[in-house]
């Protein structure tokens, strides 16, 4: 087979046919399906046999031959065709660096959330806000990153009192639980998209008053990367992580009262650097925007 690694053997045994039930065949209105994962690397293998110009025939032997799995030829006519797909109604995702992406991880990694609901199939990407702004941009984002046509719909939550937008996808639920590590090259593939993480980072966890610029985390590990981020690419110094808030701290929100179970770490950016950061990351958020932009001038 061409480049990829080899596809895990299915046996096609009984006992194997059972043993790969229970291992991961997903149930869908009374079809086994193999798992998403394994479809996409079949699907993806096809159109490479198909380029090289093997025959269907050609095609179900060698991809039986290395993963034990029986494809009939409408499979592979559709898949070539473009009929159909094997990601059927999951929104497809190729992890390809961009600034669009680096900003959906940089939400992430701050105000948002994942949200693995009770349905199948149902892996929530969400984020509740009070400004609109805000979420409108992380629906833009997220719908170019999953090749929407249109942004995900913005809605006012009365019970929350937030703006709150969410999208759906397995595969990039899945990639975002990856560790920072395996994260760090879509982040740094280039300048811009380091400053789209930033500011959307930033924009979920940074504070502007006066001329203080701040940005908070639980996790001190991620704020030693954001200010290295931000002196490497763009020569803005910053000092800490200092810690702010012990853990145990009692913390009153606009809906509920809970106690901290983490210590909450700072960096704080130099005002000497407030104008680099002014024109090189910014806030979304406007409101912040025209904070940093007078702390900047003065």
């Amino acid at each position: 087979m061409s480049g990829t690694e080899p596809i895990p053997a299915i046996s096609t045994s009984p006992e194997g046919a059972k043993m790969g039930v229970r291992q991961g065949r997903e149930q869908r209105k009374g079809r086994r399906l193999l798992p998403l994962e394994l479809r996409l690397r079949l699907y993806d293998e096809v159109l490479q046999l198909r380029g090289q110009g093997l025959s269907y025939s050609d095609i179900i032997e060698r991809i039986h031959d290395f993963s034990g799995v029986g494809l009939r030829k409408s499979h592979i006519s559709d898949w070539v065709r473009g009929t159909h797909a094997p990601h059927g109604k999951v929104n497809r995702f190729d992890a390809k660096s961009s600034p669009e992406l680096a900003s959906v991880i940089g939400v992430m990694l701050s105000d948002g959330s994942r949200h693995l609901h009770g349905r199948q199939y149902h892996y929530g990407l969400w984020l509740g806000v009070k400004d609109g702004e805000f979420a409108e941009g992380f629906g833009r984002d997220l719908a170019k990153v999953l090749g929407r046509g249109k942004p995900y719909r913005t809605r006012w939550s009365q019970r929350r009192r937030r703006w709150v937008v969410e999208g759906c996808s397995r595969l990039l639920y899945k990639f975002l639980q990856q560790p920072l590590e395996e994260l760090k090259p879509f982040i740094e593939h280039s300048k811009d998209c380091a400053a789209a993480f930033l500011r959307a980072f930033f924009d979920g966890e940074g504070c502007i008053h006066r001329r203080r610029l701040t940005v908070c985390s639980t996790d001190k590990q991620l704020l030693i990367y954001i200010k290295e981020l931000l002196k490497r690419y763009f020569d803005i110094d910053s000092t800490g992580p200092h810690l702010g808030q012990k853990s145990g701290r009692v913390i009153h929100t606009h809906t509920k009262l809970y106690r901290s179970k983490k210590d909450c770490y700072y960096i704080y950016v130099r005002r000497s650097s407030l104008p680099r950061f002014y024109e090189a990351i910014g806030f979304a958020i406007q409101r912040k925007q025209r904070r940093l932009a007078k702390a900047a001038k003065q």
